[in-house]
């Protein structure tokens, strides 16, 4: 209910989308602990495309009649009415359309481009709005809704000069059910929890006492506070979406629909994990648009996945989909006989109920030191994804945060490592100089070097630069120094029980700058240059032509390049293409020693 307020429906439909959703994912979806239903991001973006069509919130109506309706005031006009649940059916339709061919086109993985910083930032950003647009319900007065930039600014600064006609009735039942709900969340259920594997219901509580205080109160008719009203007793009838509103909202369709699936799938990853089984991500996906699909044919809206309810029946011993049905029927109980008891309950308490919900998002902010740590990048994209949701609406901070982290994808290659390789001296293992002691050259004339990246358009440069450096001999010590400054910060996290990178850098730049002292490697102008390509995971057209020209450069050089541990995937690519008539596959080699022993006798 308090979810089906968020998105600008009346309550009644919060219910009616939980009963019918999690119904039908009972009998296509893989998953036996999620919770499907409602939840905070996905009834936002409903909220906005409703309002955006049908601005006016007081023109919802109640109950389940379609027809007494207000026209469509947003960016098309129709020629009959359209009711604000006729279009988020219609807009429930085309989520799972959606979500039915992507399955179909096997796109599951189409998620896996959504990272934890994105989905981190993107649902923080979220909570700003969510948090905004129940304020105004908690003080008891009515806003306009704004859009584009800056959208919450103006909705806060509406808030702040409209405090002087606050209800102070409505603001002293919220605040009192704000510390109910804390009280019960961060201090009686920890304790309640160690008694029993299912927390107390502390929002149900709070729920049934201000729906008995407000009946007995009056307090709609006595002090003006704003009530569910009218809840319909009975399962609603079915009727068809509106195929015509289907094109103008194709754009909110998909967004929402890769948010739902998003928050589905990874819930069920967690839970799969957890319990040691299998899910199939193909499968999920195509319940989940039938679940949208058949569920549209009913006044519903697009639904998820919530993960405080799935914790809750993961904990309560649930072990199959059964748990789902089992809680689909008491939920028809509630259509059937209880909902109209209801009805003197505060808006307000709703609005509140979303509010202390918001704390764990809020709470994610406390991730931005651990990513700041592991990955710059990460933390970039955590930053833009939940201040381009903040300044904008949650559409345009979706789109912003998405192409955000497909730039910085081509970030993470723009400057690939290069190592410099050596060997132990009774084992034939190669690794990195600048991570161990006890590593040598193999010998004067060979250098061996791992490009850690694939090979493309992105990479080639650096590669062609470093090749560059090697072969020449007057680059090779500061080819080796910046390879050493670039991974400080990586050397620097490791353990004690781990080389002493430290030291070792210390040393090297003091005998950098004392060319009389003697360097802790030996600075040679090799004739033999290994390339281990064990980290190069896939290459393009740029990067064959790079290889080609690393071999040509070195032969006019009256060098060697020998390349190892090419996977056979490249190894494919470059046959197909009579790649060996300009460099010899005699350069080739399945391993790092291979290439060494060929080098060191003259096999080339």
């Amino acid at each position: 209910m308090a979810y089906a307020n968020l998105a600008s429906l009346p309550p009644v439909y919060g219910i009616y989308t939980s009963f019918f959703t999690s119904t039908f994912y009972a009998f296509f979806g893989t998953s036996r602990h999620i919770s499907i239903g409602v939840f905070a991001v996905a009834s936002l973006m409903v909220g906005a495309v409703r309002l955006r069509f049908i601005p006016d919130a007081d023109e919802m109506i109640n109950g389940t009649n379609m027809e007494i309706v207000k026209p469509v005031a947003g960016p098309v006009d129709f020629d009959y009415k359209v009711s604000p649940i006729m279009l988020t059916s219609t807009l429930a339709m085309t989520v799972g359309m959606f979500q039915l061919v992507m399955a179909r086109m096997g796109l599951a993985f189409f998620t896996n481009y959504m990272s934890d910083a994105l989905i981190s930032g993107f649902t923080t950003g979220s909570a700003f709005h969510v948090f905004t647009a129940q304020l105004n319900k908690i003080i008891g007065i009515k806003l306009s809704r704004y859009s584009g930039f800056g959208m919450l600014f103006f909705m806060m600064r509406d808030l702040i000069l409209s405090l002087p006609h606050t209800n102070y009735c409505t603001l002293g039942i919220s605040i009192s059910s704000i510390i109910f709900l804390s009280v019960g969340r961060d201090c009686i259920n920890p304790w309640f929890k160690k008694q029993s594997p299912v927390p107390l219901p502390i929002e149900l509580i709070l729920v049934i006492f201000a729906t008995i205080f407000s009946g007995f109160m009056n307090l709609k008719n006595n002090y003006d506070v704003k009530i569910v009203e009218y809840i319909p007793r009975g399962i609603p009838t079915s009727s068809l979406p509106n195929f015509d509103l289907i094109p103008y909202l194709l754009n909110d369709a998909f967004a929402i629909a890769i948010i739902s699936y998003m928050f589905v799938i990874s819930m069920a990853k967690l839970f799969a994990k957890k319990r040691h089984y299998k899910i199939d991500p193909t499968q999920d996906l195509y319940a989940v648009g039938l679940m949208h699909t058949l569920s549209s044919f009913f006044p519903v809206f697009p639904a998820g996945c919530s993960l405080s309810r799935s914790t809750v029946c993961e904990q309560s011993g649930a072990n199959t989909q059964l748990n789902i049905l089992f809680s689909s029927a008491l939920l028809l109980i509630v259509i059937a006989f209880i909902g109209p008891l209801l009805e003197p309950l505060p808006m307000c308490v709703l609005a509140c109920i979303v509010i202390v919900s918001l704390k764990s998002l809020f709470m994610q902010f406390g991730e931005l030191s651990k990513l700041w740590r592991i990955s710059k990048l990460d933390f970039a994209v955590w930053l833009v994804s939940c201040i381009a949701t903040v300044s904008f609406d949650v559409m345009t901070g979706l789109t912003i945060s998405v192409l955000f982290t497909l730039i910085s994808v081509a970030f993470r290659e723009q400057w690939p490592n290069v190592f410099v390789m050596g060997r132990t001296e009774h084992r034939e293992i190669y690794k990195p100089l600048i991570y161990y002691h006890g590593l040598k050259s193999v010998n004067e004339n060979t250098e061996i070097i791992r490009f850690e990246a694939p090979l493309n358009f992105v990479t080639v440069s650096t590669f062609r630069d470093k090749i560059s450096d090697v072969l020449r001999s007057d680059a090779t010590e500061d080819y080796k120094l910046q390879n050493i400054r670039n991974n400080e910060m990586i050397a620097a996290s490791k353990t004690v029980t781990e080389p002493n990178y430290e030291e070792l850098l210390q040393k090297e730049m003091v005998m950098t700058n004392n060319s009389k002292q003697q360097p802790l490697y030996e600075i040679v102008s090799p004739t033999v240059l290994i390339i281990d390509c064990s980290a190069i995971s896939n290459i393009d057209t740029m990067g064959v032509e790079a290889i080609k020209e690393a071999y040509l450069q070195g032969r006019e050089m009256n060098k060697t390049v020998l390349f190892a541990n090419v996977s056979e995937t490249i190894l494919d690519t470059l046959k197909r293409i009579d790649f060996y008539c300009s460099v010899p596959k005699t350069c080739f080699y399945p391993s790092v020693e291979e290439a060494v022993r060929s080098a060191n006798n003259d096999k080339i």
